[in-house]
């Protein structure tokens, strides 16, 4: 490097002429040694890129594997909001501290344990803690298992945290056995609904068999009603015979009662006229002592005939009370089958309908009501932690570590540099060489 003064030395005298000393750089004089050394610039630099590049390609391969964590939740309130555990900064606190160490420890981690960091997500509430592993899945599972060591109840038997966690766990899990014995009962009243509507059915059964009996006992009436019917026109044919020989056995009567008032009234004349004629007389006499012994008889038997026939109307009248009460019989039965068998059948039909709607339809959806209640408390079971994944681990798809082209790129820049002072300082022995070993002769 070479200063010029243009200017020879100004005196205080003249310092309001000039001002100041003008000091020039020449750039061509800074730029010649480095052209000069150029062999040396790039030998050095290339070589520092190379041990870059041997080194970056022997180190091995980093992955990022993270993981968005946020507070559990220990309690919820009345309104079912959950209640963080802790604030961010106690979460991030907790995963960064010495926790972690005592995990690789026990995970078997000893010089080689990696090292976490956390840092916050653009939601308040969550923080992002990851790590860096040569083996994605094996980083997965490394923070996998941290984040269940934290939140295992019997990570520590004094920790008052984990021992409050487990408390909570065993509430609801209480509560949980307590629906489920809900749903036994409500699964064993869906059994008993069901056996309530297999004997109602088996009463529709019985209430047709009833009708089919009811049926058949119309027609056995109707059978005997026809019966009677048959008797009451026999019998009323028999009043008619009756009634017929009665008039006729009352004319025989009348004629003979008239024959024999002659007989009578032609003895009397043949008395009272003489010559007595004995022979006729006693002719006449027998003859009225025919009929009147005959009369006698067609009285009994007018007498017969009019018992008979008030027998027969006697019994036709019985014959006609007993359809009677056949007629009031069938109209009972047929308006038992008419209404009141239908009637059974349809409030059965009824009582089958809502036991039906409660197997199919009521019970169901209040065991499906308690089994969403299971399914929200086995929810609320998972949150319960001091730390809750909102997203699982997951790794780079690409090493992150080392950036070899970052590398390379500084180790060109910083060899670069090193060249050009390495260049300058070899410029400076050259030119001052002489010098230099004449000062240090002399010295």
């Amino acid at each position: 490097m070479t200063l010029n003064n243009s200017q020879p030395p100004v005196s205080p005298d003249n310092n309001h002429e000039t001002g100041y000393i003008e000091d020039e750089i020449d750039i061509i004089d800074l730029i010649r040694p480095l052209w000069q050394q150029k062999i040396l610039i790039i030998a050095i630099t290339f070589v520092i890129i190379a041990i870059a590049v041997i080194l970056v390609l022997r180190a091995t391969p980093q992955y990022k594997i993270y993981t968005q964590l946020k507070s559990g939740t220990y309690r919820w309130d009345k309104d079912g909001t959950p209640t963080p555990y802790m604030k961010t900064t106690d979460l991030k606190n907790l995963l960064s501290g010495g926790i972690f160490d005592t995990y690789t420890e026990q995970a078997g981690f000893k010089d080689n344990a990696p090292k976490i960091s956390v840092a916050n997500t653009r939601q308040g509430d969550q923080v992002t803690a990851s790590i860096f592993w040569p083996d994605p899945d094996e980083g997965k599972k490394i923070l996998s298992g941290y984040i269940k060591f934290l939140n295992k109840t019997d990570r520590n038997n004094s920790d008052t945290q984990t021992s409050g966690l487990q408390h909570q766990r065993n509430s609801l899990q209480k509560l949980i056995k307590e629906i489920l014995g809900d749903i036994a009962s409500k699964k064993l009243e869906q059994q008993t609904v069901a056996l309530n509507i297999e004997q109602k059915m088996e009463d529709l059964k019985l209430i047709d068999l009833q009708g089919d009996r009811l049926r058949r006992e119309i027609e056995r009436i109707n059978a005997d009603l026809n019966m009677t019917k048959k008797e009451a026109d026999f019998l009323k044919e028999r009043i008619n015979v009756a009634d017929d020989t009665r008039i006729g056995y009352e004319k025989s009567r009348q004629e003979i009662d008239t024959n024999t008032t002659k007989i009578i009234s032609l003895r009397d004349k043949l008395l009272q006229t003489p010559p007595d004629d004995s022979l006729q007389l006693l002719l006449l006499a027998g003859t009225i002592q025919q009929n009147i012994a005959y009369l006698s008889t067609i009285d009994q038997k007018i007498e017969t005939a009019r018992k008979e026939v008030i027998s027969y109307r006697t019994t036709l009248a019985r014959f006609t009370k007993s359809q009677e009460k056949y007629r009031l019989s069938i109209a009972d039965l047929q308006a038992r089958i008419s209404s009141e068998i239908p009637k059974q059948k349809s409030d059965k039909k009824k009582e089958i309908t809502k036991l039906q709607w409660r197997i199919d339809k009521t019970l169901p959806n209040k065991i499906a009501l308690l089994q969403q209640r299971i399914d929200e408390l086995n929810e609320k079971i998972k949150t319960i932690a001091l730390v809750e994944t909102i997203e699982c681990p997951q790794a780079s798809t690409k090493p992150v570590k080392p950036n070899k082209k970052k590398i390379v790129a500084l180790a060109g820049v910083m060899g670069g540099f090193m060249a050009i002072l390495c260049a300058y300082c070899r410029h400076f022995w050259l030119a001052n060489r002489e010098r230099l070993t004449n000062d240090a002769n002399n010295a």
